[in-house]
């Protein structure tokens, strides 16, 4: 097949799992000849996990989705000049917009790329903001979609639907092309728990509880460390810990529920992680308190371990788990609702636990490993894997970097 040129746009404020897939995507259509480039719009977190000197990497500030909710026209002026200016520095290369929240790219960006002969498509990895700020309805977005793209990948079904059900996109226009997991993610042997448990100072016998991820509102972290409140309550004499992993925009309101809360004194915040193997091999339950998610990587790569978890019902986690036998997937939109899932899996004994882990981690390995779920992203891309070998994976650890001045010209 004759190799193409590809040129991969987007990022999103918070590093996470679109710069992962993204990456392991890109790096996959180099490694099979094609000449690949990408355009982070927001902070340039492609460069911390790509090998060096496989694909180049540009920062372009002023192509930030968040910068667009300003809404000043001056920008939106600047903003399009800034545009043209990339697609006449890339000719014949294929547009793929890697989109933190669904529909973010303005409908003129989408435009221009179609009246300048390139072929164009989208991986969509969240659902779209719950407020739609566009300047054009959502059905008229999603008919210049139809009229411009030539395939959008939604990496859950809750994705999909949206896309057709509330923005009209034709159906043969999307393919559906869930999240993977690294195969780095795996049960720990003993004495890797044992050093990730000195490494948080977990003392012998103790029960930990914990979630990593980005620091937002609509992760209801308030939710969980409310319940985690309430389990204390109920079960003081029953040595537990909740781990709070991560940074975000919403880190100090987080920080402050946490020091007014009763159990203040066993709820640790211990930051982002590099590598987030170092709290998962630590953990003894997993929790994800979000009502919406696109395909959360956290969930996966804490099933991959071995964990067992909690997670609210969505298109996403109901593929991910059937309740009772690899994990716990019931309504725990508020704190009482999730302090009884807390109180029926802590209770029961560590085989119970063992049993819905290691059915994670076998569930995980087999449907949604990197071998299973990359090539279909190819594919969709129009890059047939064919009789190639993917790359093989590589290090992904991530930095996070707290928004910075605009310091660009």
């Amino acid at each position: 097949m004759k190799k193409r040129r590809l040129l991969f746009v987007g990022g999103s404020g918070d590093p996470g799992g679109l710069h992962i897939h993204t990456a392991d995507v890109a790096l996959a259509a180099a490694t099979l000849g094609n000449r690949v480039k990408i355009i982070a719009v927001e902070p340039d977190y492609f460069s911390d996990i790509l090998p060096k000197g496989v694909i180049g990497v540009e920062h372009i500030k002023r192509l930030s989705y968040q910068d667009l909710t300003l809404g000043l026209k001056k920008y939106r002026l600047s903003r399009a000049a800034r545009w043209a200016s990339v697609l006449w520095r890339h000719p014949g290369h294929d547009i793929v917009f890697c989109r933190g929240a669904f529909a973010e790219t303005p409908i003129g960006e989408l435009l221009m790329a179609k009246a300048a002969l390139r072929r164009i498509y989208t991986i969509e990895h969240s659902p779209l903001a719950i407020v739609w700020r566009s300047r054009f309805s959502k059905t008229q977005y999603g008919a210049v979609m139809n009229a411009c793209v030539q395939r959008t990948i939604a990496v859950s079904a809750e994705l999909s639907e949206i896309a057709t059900r509330e923005f009209g996109m034709a159906p043969e226009r999307l393919r559906l092309c869930p999240n993977w997991v690294d195969p780095v993610f795996a049960r720990p042997t003993p004495a890797a728990r044992r050093l990730a448990r000195e490494r948080l100072g977990l003392p012998e016998g103790t029960l930990a509880i914990g979630y990593l991820g980005r620091l937002g509102p609509e992760k209801n972290l308030d939710v969980l460390i409310d319940a985690f409140a309430a389990y204390r309550r109920s079960r003081a004499s029953v040595n537990t810990v909740l781990v709070i992993a991560g940074d975000g925009w919403f880190r100090d309101k987080v920080e402050s529920r946490v020091q007014s809360s009763p159990a203040a004194g066993q709820i640790r915040l211990v930051g982002w992680q590099a590598d987030p193997r170092l709290v998962y091999h630590a953990l003894d339950l997993f929790v994800l308190a979000s009502p919406l998610e696109g395909f959360p990587l956290s969930l996966l790569e804490a099933m991959a371990t071995g964990l067992p978890c909690i997670a609210h019902p969505m298109a996403s986690t109901l593929q991910l788990i059937e309740n009772g036998r690899n994990g716990v997937v019931a309504d725990i939109s508020t704190a009482p609702l999730l302090c009884d899932r807390l109180t029926g899996l802590l209770d029961a004994d560590a085989a119970t636990r063992n049993r819905l882990g290691e059915a994670a981690a076998r569930s995980v390995a087999t449907t949604f490993s990197r071998e299973a779920r990359l090539p279909a992203v190819l594919e969709a891309l129009d890059i047939p894997l064919g009789a190639a070998s993917l790359p093989p994976p590589f290090p992904r650890a991530l930095s996070y970097r707290h928004a910075q001045p605009d310091s660009e010209a």
